[in-house]
């Protein structure tokens, strides 16, 4: 994964956590969970994403969540979240919305 999609993926999540902080007052587990396996499908289906990129993909948008509660989260469960959100093929356009404004 080139660095363009990194600042890709890294703006859009940011965009995506200052809505839910700005509507929700929370970015939740289940919000990320959400969003990123909306997103990562959105990228690979518009070609921004190689499906081989995807699970590399999944560990870095689980990786900025993860700083952004102060790595709480283990090594090793950020490899299984990013298995996770690989494998499910969920696409929610409605819950993008917000990084398309």
């Amino acid at each position: 994964m080139n660095t363009e999609t990194k600042d890709i993926l890294r703006a859009d999540f940011e965009k995506m956590m200052r809505y839910c902080l700005q509507k929700n007052g929370d970015f939740g587990f289940n919000m990320f969970g959400e969003y990123a396996v909306s997103v990562l499908n959105f990228y690979v289906g518009s070609g921004i994403l190689s499906l081989d990129q995807k699970r590399e993909a999944a560990l870095f948008l689980a990786n900025l969540y993860n700083a952004g509660i102060r790595n709480a989260i283990s090594p090793e469960d950020l490899e299984e979240i990013a298995d996770v959100l690989k494998q499910d093929a969920t696409l929610n356009y409605q819950l993008l919305a917000p990084i398309f404004d």
